[in-house]
């Protein structure tokens, strides 16, 4: 009978290792078809159906500019199953819609393996902001006839445009060019996605930094999965005879959206010109360019431990006169991509895995080098390769510094643990917390959702429950919750400050030993109403004028990590609600981007729908 068949282990799907002009060159193109393995669907998950639809993603396939709906792929064909899915086309659109749904589930699977656990996105909201669970992403492979793609937070969407090429010198040049298409785009667009559902402030503009870092990550994440595809990189090593800091297709971002474009090249790049001059990490301001910094610092880490691990190799070819400014040998050019893509993977987990190790609002630069720092620390205590070095080395490299740290040694680095006392007390008072959370292991992401939000009400409780260790929490957690608080403190109908519990969640990370590590991540925040005027301010601390008058919203608070194995608080990572020179800062900033550019409003939450887009429509 059918029903005793084994069910396999994964589901093959045919795509473009980068996109389809890679396929128009006798070098790329015997690589770029590529072929991308998921995991069969897990028995509680929703089965994969026509669209692709499936457990994380509903791929509608609506064309507005044409008027047309274009007949959905049926992934469970024989004829498809037999062959991996359609061979790679541009003029199909099922083609199209399987390879946006096998990348962005590549995407999804890798940071689930880095953060221990399901991938949720961001919450619906619905009247008087009750929120709801979001099943799955809708991705429109065709959504727009425009030179963009972006993720919509309004829509919980991902939309993809297609256009005729501006007339770039590879491609044809009055070609159709499809943005869902390209491996790049596809990575990037779902990391917003991602990003959205674990830090939901993210979005909010609050310095130059909070704008720049979406983008950057999700530059990050798609240029370390183009090492996830042996084949290529082998290809791409061989061809620059290993050496990883020279331009390639390895290093590029969207090369046929940059042709296209009239950039003569990939519209971004993960190698920047050191030696070069040019603006400066703290001169820069428009988002692209500037993240373009941290991406360019990231990579730079992943390259010199690249390095570090080949050393041996590249001695050894060097003595048997086979020096890498020569043809290298496919034994070498093999052993060479095997450490490239464990490099690329080491990497790759160390930057998702810091995402739980940041303040969850108005993130910094350089507050994401220590969480780097600190999350690799937190699982694997050894360094032998010194890959701490090599990313705080990086970032310096291009004037990225964090505040409050010694030295940019990795020890210093590192988020500090709570002092003596405050451990004593963190002990003591968070067994209370454990003992009321549910934190029995769920598979099925909506039943992990009503846990965390089950959870996140008995924090909140628990925060408000008087007790004589109001000046303790506050100290820990960054807030405040004593009722001599600003007038400014958000506050509940009975006058008592409140906070926002954004996030509880469970991970359950393997460290490299086969160590089983448990945390709890608790996300905590907190607004004030703040204003333009010093003396506004200082007037509305103290009670006076209009109780809801502000002129943007000012938010503190922070990420505590609790080790499940014994209840300690490992990190309190804050930023305090009362840190007036933080508050300078983002009053600074809040001006001085209104005057550069007056059409767009910085004062109100980002999250109200503006997209994340992969090129800036202006």
């Amino acid at each position: 009978m059918s029903s005793d068949y084994p069910t396999p282990a994964v589901r093959r799907f045919r795509v473009y290792a980068f996109d389809p002009l890679a396929s128009t060159s006798l070098d790329t193109a015997v690589v770029n078809d590529a072929v991308i393995a998921l995991p069969w669907e897990d028995p509680w998950e929703t089965p994969l159906a026509i669209g692709p639809s499936g457990e994380y993603l509903q791929v509608v396939d609506y064309d507005p500019a044409s008027g047309l709906f274009y007949p959905p792929l049926d992934p469970n064909h024989p004829n498809l199953l037999a062959q991996d899915g359609l061979p790679p086309s541009e003029l199909r659109p099922q083609f199209h819609q399987q390879m946006v749904y096998a990348v962005a589930m590549k995407t999804i699977r890798n940071f689930e393996r880095a953060l221990g656990r399901k991938v949720l996105w961001s919450d619906l909201k619905g009247g008087r902001d009750a929120q709801a669970f979001v099943p799955q992403l809708r991705v429109h492979p065709h959504g727009l006839r425009e030179r963009n793609a972006y993720y919509s937070p309004e829509k919980k969407a991902l939309m993809f445009g297609y256009f005729k090429s501006g007339g770039g010198t590879s491609g044809l040049p009055d070609g159709w060019v499809f943005t869902c298409l390209s491996h790049d785009i596809i990575a990037h667009e779902t990391t917003h996605a991602i990003l959205d559902g674990v830090h939901r402030r993210f979005i909010e503009s609050t310095s130059l930094d909070t704008l720049a870092f979406h983008e950057a990550f999700a530059d990050i994440v798609a240029l370390l999965q183009h090492f996830t595809m042996p084949e290529v990189v082998a290809q791409q090593l061989a061809q620059v005879r290993g050496r990883l800091r020279s331009r390639n297709l390895l290093t590029g971002l969207a090369r046929q959206f940059g042709d296209a474009t009239g950039r003569a090249g990939a519209l971004r790049e993960g190698i920047d010109q050191a030696s070069a001059a040019g603006p400066a990490y703290a001169d820069t301001t428009e988002p692209h360019a500037r993240g373009a910094f941290l991406v360019a610092a990231v990579f730079d880490a992943f390259v010199t431990i690249f390095e570090r691990r080949t050393a041996d190799l590249v001695r050894l070819a060097t003595a048997q006169q086979t020096a890498l400014g020569e043809e290298l040998h496919p034994d070498l050019v093999k052993r060479l991509t095997q450490e490239a893509i464990k490099a690329a993977d080491h990497v790759l987990r160390i930057c998702v895995r810091s995402l739980d190790y940041v303040p969850p609002i108005d993130i910094r630069f350089g507050e994401f080098l220590r969480a780097m720092i600190t999350a690799d620390a937190d699982l694997v205590p050894d360094d032998p390769l010194h890959y701490r070095l090599a990313i705080a080395e990086a970032f310096r490299r291009r004037g990225i510094f964090p505040k409050g740290c010694l030295s940019l040694a990795p020890d210093s680095l590192m988020w500090e643990a709570p002092a003596l006392h405050e451990r004593q007390f963190d002990q003591t008072n968070f067994a209370d917390l454990l003992n009321k959370l549910d934190l029995s292991s769920r598979y099925r992401r909506q039943e992990i959702w009503e846990q965390a939000r089950a959870n996140q009400a008995v924090v909140h409780a628990w925060l408000n429950e008087p007790d004589d260790l109001t000046r303790e929490w506050d100290n820990l957690l960054g807030v405040t919750l004593a009722s001599d608080a600003p007038a400014t403190i958000a506050r509940s109908k009975a006058g008592a400050p409140v906070v926002e519990v954004h996030s509880v969640r469970i991970a359950r990370r393997a460290g490299p030993d086969g160590q089983d590590v448990r945390q709890l991540v608790i996300e905590v925040a907190q607004r004030r109403r703040a204003f333009f005027s010093a003396q506004d301010q200082a007037a509305a601390d103290a009670g006076g004028g209009d109780p809801k008058a502000r002129d943007f919203w000012f938010r503190g608070g922070s990420t505590v990590l609790v080790d499940l194995r014994d209840g300690q608080v490992r990190f309190a990572i804050r930023k305090r609600i009362n840190d007036e020179r933080r508050l300078e800062d983002q009053r600074a900033f809040l001006l001085a981007a209104a005057e550069r550019d007056p059409s767009r409003t910085y004062f109100g939450d980002r999250s109200s729908g503006e997209p994340f887009a992969f090129l800036h429509r202006g």
